[in-house]
């Protein structure tokens, strides 16, 4: 397509200073795009359209903004208005994931309509009236009510709700949002929403106002706030019970799911859903005779067993994993890639750590001691737990350790350009957390915390080092001696190695046939010569023993 000529194409050089003037005086001396200071003498400006020549904006001053030439120039083929949402949107993921924390639509919300409010309203005949204020003038609006059998029978209406009266439920649908670029963009050039997002309208208030909480389709309602769009399609549930909501949206991204929630969310909603129906058993329940076992054997239908058995796996993984019910938080989330399933940046996948430091260290059956002495060990070992992941932040990723920025987008072929680009430290640590390597040294570290706690005596249950390792009070010169594990296993030969071409091919592996050669027997695959010594749970537990 040619592009079309502009009027700015034309400016002689004083013209063009006297714009740039013009513009700078008008918006404040701050970049159109990012919004902050421009400095005629030190910075230099580009002029564009706000809204593209062909998307019918004007080609006039009106239309002109003036930002500085890196803003302008990273935007490719989008107007300035776009590039200007895009980069409010980043800075907001920026606020929300500093601190390990995420950005969902309800932040969005806070952020672009602050000042949101309930709605009022009235049912007649098979109608429902919904009224709000905007801006001091009042509206009203009616949708007829659908009702459709299930159990219980489900009440909605379909609506084009104003986002100043929408929330977020995130009880039901925590989601992230930090991936939602492209949505935004397809949205912005005037693409329609194909579904309705739903939400959820309680009526039980005494004053005739209810909130409106969108709960699905999370993405599709950010994206069209982001993009400037005053309201949103949306399917509204009305009273209806909120635990089957969030039951059936659960097994919806799940069970049914063609694209699923990333994991740490299933953790999440499947703990919640646990939680509530434990929490009754436990009220009822009899702590010096009940146990877990007879939480699933006897209380739950039958009907509902297997489901709330990953519910209670998803319950033990979630509350470690976010420090809820330690006495510290868990620092290894911010190492962590918990939103797509590979990473860029960060050495983790949350699948890595599940298959490691979860499945290895949690006992993720049900218990049949009574609750009174399972509930005390179930504390203690979240929050042993959480302690072991903090000294391996401590002691392998932070402190300029693993470089974030660095990341570990194809290092191995950065590595091998150009051996002296990956620091040491940085190198260790990305290949210490690569999944095939960490299941199987998480595994050994396990075995070898087991063997030093119970050569000490600490275990009350002669089984409990085989698959409850963590079911222990540990002490502080303990816990001196698991780091010490820690840093063994971070010096060990084999992670820094960038000289030897045999040895660094077999580093490339995937598989855990190879690291398994490699760490447990010390040699590459298919060779039967010792290269390096075994990293095994000896070795492990020896090198507080005796130092290696």
């Amino acid at each position: 397509m040619t592009r079309r000529q502009s009027r700015l194409d034309s400016l002689s050089k004083e013209e063009r200073q006297d714009l740039i003037r013009k513009l700078y005086d008008a918006q404040n001396k701050r970049c159109y795009v990012c919004n902050k200071d421009i400095n005629l003498s030190v910075h230099k400006v580009d002029i564009d359209h706000i809204k593209a020549l062909d998307k019918d904006g004007s080609d006039d001053e009106s239309n002109w903004g003036l930002t500085h030439d890196t803003c302008n120039r990273s935007k490719g083929t989008r107007d300035l208005q776009l590039q200007r949402i895009l980069y409010e949107f980043r800075s907001h993921v920026e606020k929300y994931t500093k601190n390990g924390g995420t950005l969902t639509l309800n932040e969005a919300l806070q952020e672009l309509t602050p000042e949101r409010k309930k709605v009022g309203y009235k049912f007649e005949d098979n109608q429902i009236k919904i009224s709000w204020t905007n801006e001091g003038v009042p509206e009203t609006e009616t949708y007829s009510l659908l009702e459709e059998p299930g159990k219980p029978p489900a009440k909605s209406f379909m609506a084009r709700i104003p986002f100043i009266c929408l929330f977020h439920d995130h009880e039901i649908n925590p989601r992230s949002i930090i991936d939602l670029e492209p949505m935004i963009e397809e949205f912005y050039k005037g693409y329609v929403q194909l579904q309705p997002s739903l939400a959820t309208l309680t009526t039980e208030g005494s004053d005739g106002k209810g909130k409106i909480l969108v709960f699905d389709g999370q993405h599709k309602a950010a994206a069209q706030l982001y993009a400037r769009r005053k309201r949103l399609f949306v399917r509204v549930f009305v009273d209806y019970n909120k635990n089957k909501l969030k039951e059936t949206n659960f097994r919806a991204h799940t069970k049914l799911a063609q694209v699923h929630f990333p994991q740490l969310i299933n953790d999440r909603v499947g703990s919640d859903l646990f939680t509530e129906e434990f929490d009754k058993f436990r009220l009822s329940s009899n702590p010096n005779k009940d146990s877990e076992k007879i939480f699933f054997q006897k209380y739950l239908d039958r009907s509902l067993k297997s489901e709330y058995i990953g519910y209670f796996k998803n319950n033990l993984r979630y509350e470690v994993l976010t420090g809820k019910a330690g006495a510290e938080d868990n620092k290894l989330l911010s190492f962590t890639e918990t939103v797509t399933s590979r990473a860029k940046k960060f050495p983790l996948s949350y699948d890595t750590l599940q298959k490691s430091f979860l499945q290895q260290m949690l006992f993720l059956r049900s218990s049949r001691e009574p609750m009174e002495v399972t509930e005390k060990f179930r504390t203690l070992e979240r929050e042993n737990l959480i302690r072991i992941m903090n000294l391996f932040v401590d002691e392998i990723l932070a402190k300029n350790r693993f470089d974030l920025n660095l990341g570990i987008f194809r290092l191995e072929e950065r590595l091998a350009n150009n051996p002296e680009s990956i620091p040491d430290k940085h190198l260790r640590a990305y290949r210490i957390c690569r999944q095939s390597a960490m299941t199987i040294w998480a595994l050994e570290f396990k075995r070898a915390i087991a063997v030093l706690l119970n050569t000490k005596q600490k275990y009350t249950d002669s089984a409990w080092p085989q698959d409850r390792p963590l079911w222990v009070e540990i002490s502080p010169q303990d816990w001196d001696q698991i780091r010490k594990m820690l840093c063994a296993i971070r010096d060990h030969k084999v992670w820094g190695e960038r000289t030897n071409p045999d040895i660094v091919n077999s580093l490339k592996s995937t598989r855990q046939k190879d690291w398994k050669e490699i760490l447990l027997k010390g040699r590459l695959p298919g060779r039967q010569e010792e290269c390096l010594p075994p990293l095994d749970q000896n070795f492990i537990f020896n090198s507080v023993q005796f130092g290696v």
